[in-house]
């Protein structure tokens, strides 16, 4: 029975028995910002065991849920390769039950599948239960007649699960166990008492491989880490398919495959990895003759990696993630440059994970379509990271070779680990690698100062993720929700009355606020839109004719706080504002209405971009102004001229439809199964806004929005760049705004025109040809300059002097760029035959340096050496090899006492 077949009975067998099948959520929880991915099959079904969903849809589902663990708690990304039972990326067969069944049923049925469905021996099966857990060995033993003797209990780090994240629902478990030993192993653990083996599963879990896993959830975890009642305890199965199919297999073949990577789920993409890279995988029940054992299990881990790291790969790059240094797409980097680690450790050195692609889809695309949409777009990311990689291998080895010679020329027998870490963490090389070609030069790597420097890295990393910490508010605005709850947006409305909740002044609530004062107002209902979702807060104005004057307070920002409370930031410029005084609001509505003109345009952009460069283009942020909006996505690469006319083009199409942009609520479910997209990072309720325009765009979205997209008037892309590693940045401009940059860019065109006397049809025609008798006059001043200093090359050869026994040169060329400085230290070094030239200019501000030592003196008298210090004189540095050497310097007016300074440094080093 292969893994595809296991994957239908399983659904079938729970939905015989009344379950809902329930499609895979994505890897990326859409609305759980407190997980990176999706760990687990029970995670889109939180909000249901918390009973935050009401009425229930269904009271048990069933689902294959595709999870990734790599990054945070859950991770198992360094023991992937090396055990049978970790991957990064797997398929979670679950049932699951919401205030329905509990534990009787759940472990009744789960019994019957493996001995039932899947054939498994019963004398192979162990169970365990949790230690505190009194009901479910009673059921076990009792009711499913498994003797007590194969009932091991557990304590609460092996068979206490969850929460999925940092809360939610999590309880005591019960899991069946297969005994993946021989027959001898199985007999021997048959004579052991519950202890020991309980001691054995904790240790081997190879051995003793845990197949199917059943939690009862009964708690809610908060944030604090206090439990609470769940308030629909239930059932959460969790039965990877990988290890479902191993245990199979195991029985089928009598023993010869006993590991995931060898089952049909993963050994073509394994297979593939050997054939391209040239290596050998030896499978378990294969002889290896006279082969070293050792070499045999490094090419079995590097190609085990391999193939799950490449398939935890295709599956997050078709959802859109992209390698980066923060977030999901540095796990997603991690993963990637962990597999191509191992393959450069085995000799492997061009890329190649982006040829098993095309295995992988064929493998499960048939079971997850979106596989199949964009192949092309998963082979150009996984090829450029490849390049990236192996350049960052090279720079690193150059570095790596440095940090070597530094040790070794202190005495030390250990690079540094700050050098390590910053190796690692700066140029991405690998920590083990680095331990690898230390070790082959002799040299260890300190592993404190590295873990160390790790930690620091990692805590500072910490106070940046927002996940934990989305509902932190001040105390103060804590009392204010508690009393009045969330302000009232009136989003529709450009002017409103409403009373004053609260006054905040200097950090504090105070009763009023007087002319000239600034102050934070609270109101009970507001037409300002707080600022959130990346669009700007509005500005306005608040007055009142409360004692008997005008009063009146200038709006200059309105923030949101996660909790919904509007706050409006302003000045007072007339009279006094009182707690509990109505004001009447008004809103900056010009302004209000070019930021809704940007704010559509946002979405006709994204549509416009999954249209010409393809639908993984996720939105990972977004900043949206009156003046001008910008749009941060993922893509590895920068967009081609061609493609940013041709989303302009398609944006400034959907504006002249003037298609309506109609806003709905509806449940989330409900938007999701419509296939609307969910800008990254955002935590949603219940009920969502959607936002949609005709069948070109569907969003969620808070914000506010034209009508109609024909208000948008006119669409500018002003700029396309990078802003981290696969992240891009659009900024652009609609309306008037669009217009006066088109006009300003009009008015340049006209004035170049008019300078080069040129039509704009042959502005790019005159400017080539500009550039070219530049080019050409330049060689010529370069070749004149080369001339000019080879001709006085003998005069300069005549002023070489000795020191400490070896001839030099200290000779000053102002003027000079750096091929030209070079050309005229090989010809002078050529001309002296045996010593040392150093060459010093000005260009500037700036000071060149240069040495060149000849094949006799170069040991004695390195050109590095006596670089490193001259530069110290004129306030810069450098370095270089024994025979050539450059530097730069920052204070010109020091270059003759760095000059005079030669003879000396010569003499001290020639001894």
């Amino acid at each position: 029975m292969n893994g595809k077949e296991l994957r239908k009975l399983f659904l079938e067998y729970f939905m015989e028995r009344e379950h809902r099948l329930i499609p895979s959520a994505p890897l990326i929880p859409p609305d759980d910002p407190s997980l990176l991915f999706t760990t687990a099959g029970m995670v889109q079904f939180k909000r249901l065991y918390a009973g935050e969903v009401e009425p229930l849809p269904y009271t048990r589902a069933c689902s294959v849920q595709k999870c990734l663990r790599a990054g945070g708690k859950n991770s198992d990304l360094e023991n992937v390769g090396r055990t049978l039972r970790h991957h990064t990326f797997f398929e979670m067969l679950g049932n699951f039950s919401f205030g329905d069944y509990f534990k009787r049923e759940a472990i009744a049925w789960g019994w019957d599948f493996v001995i039932n469905i899947m054939k498994l021996p019963k004398e192979r099966l162990f169970v365990s239960t949790f230690e505190e857990d009194p009901e479910a060995p009673k059921i076990w033993e009792y009711e499913q007649g498994v003797p007590r003797s194969r009932i091991i209990p557990l304590n609460a780090k092996e068979n206490f699960w969850g929460p999925a994240g940092d809360s939610g629902a999590c309880g005591p478990c019960s899991e069946i166990l297969f005994f993946m030993g021989s027959e001898e192993e199985l007999a021997q653990a048959e004579n052991q008492d519950v202890q020991t083996i309980a001691s054995r599963v904790s240790k081997e879990g190879d051995l003793f491989f845990e197949i199917w896993n059943m939690v009862f959830p009964q708690f809610d975890q908060q944030r604090d880490g206090s439990r609470l009642p769940l308030k629909y305890r239930g059932i959460d199965t969790g039965a990877g398919l990988e290890r479902m199919t191993t245990a199979q297999n195991f029985i089928e073949t009598g023993g010869r495959i006993g590991s995931p990577y060898e089952t049909d789920l993963l050994w073509d993409i394994v297979k593939h990895a050997a054939e391209i890279t040239g290596l050998k995988y030896i499978r378990r029940f294969e002889s290896f003759g006279e082969a070293d054992p050792q070499e045999i299990a490094k090419t079995r881990l590097a190609l085990n990696a391999i193939a799950d790291h490449t398939r935890a790969l295709v599956f997050a790059l078709a959802e859109g993630i992209i390698p980066s240094n923060e977030g999901r797409g540095y796990v997603l980097r991690r993963i990637q440059r962990r597999a191509l680690r191992f393959a450069h450790l085995l000799g492997v050195e061009k890329p190649f994970m982006y040829q098993l692609v095309d295995v992988v889809i064929d493998l499960m695309g048939e079971a997850y379509p979106l596989l199949k949409k964009h192949p092309d777009h998963i082979r150009r990311v996984i090829h450029l990271e490849e390049e990236h990689f192996l350049q960052t291998l090279s720079q690193g080895e150059s570095i790596l070779s440095e940090l070597i010679e530094a040790a070794r020329a202190r005495g030390s027998d250990a690079l540094a680990g700050e050098d390590v870490f910053k190796l690692h963490a700066t140029y991405g090389y690998p920590a083990d690698l680095t331990a690898e070609v230390a070790a082959d030069a002799g040299l260890n790597i300190d592993r404190e100062g590295f873990n160390a420097a790790m930690k620091r890295h990692r805590e500072e990393a910490k106070k940046s993720w927002k996940g934990a910490d989305l509902e932190r508010e001040t105390e103060l605005l804590s009392d204010i929700f508690d009393r009045y709850g969330a302000t009232e947006f009136l989003r529709d409305d450009l002017t409103c009355d409403s009373p004053i909740l609260a006054i905040i002044k200097n950090g504090k609530r105070v009763q009023s606020v007087c002319e000239g004062e600034e102050a934070i107002l609270v109101l009970s209902e507001s037409c300002f839109y707080g600022e959130s979702g990346g669009q700007t807060g509005d500005t306005g104005v608040l007055t009142s004719n409360n004692g008997g004057g005008q009063n009146e307070m200038e709006i200059l920002d309105t923030l949101k706080t996660p909790g919904g409370i509007h706050l409006h930031k302003g000045k007072m410029t007339a009279g006094e504002f009182f707690v509990g005084d109505v004001v009447s609001c008004a809103i900056d509505a010009e302004r209000r209405f070019a930021i809704m003109r940007n704010h559509t345009a946002t979405h006709l952009l994204q549509g416009a971009l999954r249209s010409v460069v393809g639908s993984h283009i996720a939105q990972q942020g977004s900043y949206v102004t009156p003046e001008c909006f910008r749009f941060d996505f993922a893509n590895p690469e920068p967009l081609t001229a061609e493609q940013i006319a041709r989303v302009e083009e398609i944006v400034q199409r959907e504006i002249l439809k003037d298609t309506e942009v109609v806003i709905r609520e509806m449940p989330l479910e409900e938007a999701r199964q419509l296939g609307a997209i969910a800008p990254f990072g955002e935590k949603y309720g219940v009920v969502v806004r959607v936002v949609s325009i005709g069948d070109f765009s569907l969003e969620f979205c808070g914000g506010t929005h034209c009508s109609r997209t024909g208000q948008i008037g006119t669409f500018l892309i002003e700029s396309e760049s990078s802003i981290a590693s696969g992240i891009r940045r659009i900024e652009a401009k609609t309306g008037m705004a669009a217009f006066a940059a088109n006009q300003t860019a009009r008015g340049a065109l006209k004035d170049i025109c008019a300078l080069l006397s040129a039509a704009p049809e042959s502005l790019a025609v005159r400017i080539e040809k500009i550039l070219g008798e530049a080019k050409d006059l330049k060689k010529e001043i370069q070749k004149l300059r080369q001339e000019k200093a080879a001709g006085g090359a003998d005069n300069v050869i005549a002023s070489a002097r000795e020191a400490g026994g070896v001839r030099f040169i200290a000779h000053r060329a102002d003027g000079l760029n750096p091929n030209e400085m070079r050309n005229l230290a090989d010809t002078l070094r050529a001309k002296i035959k045996e010593g040392v030239v150093v060459i010093g200019g000005v260009d500037g501000d700036k000071v060149s340096l240069i040495c060149a030592s000849t094949e006799g003196v170069r040991k004695k008298v390195p050109a590095g050496k006596v670089i490193k210090e001259v530069a110290k004189i004129v306030g810069g540095g450098g370095g270089g090899r024994d025979d050539m050497a450059q530097a730069g310097g920052k204070l010109p007016e020091k270059l003759p006492e760095a000059l005079n300074a030669v003879e000396e440094i010569i003499k001290s080093l020639a001894g």
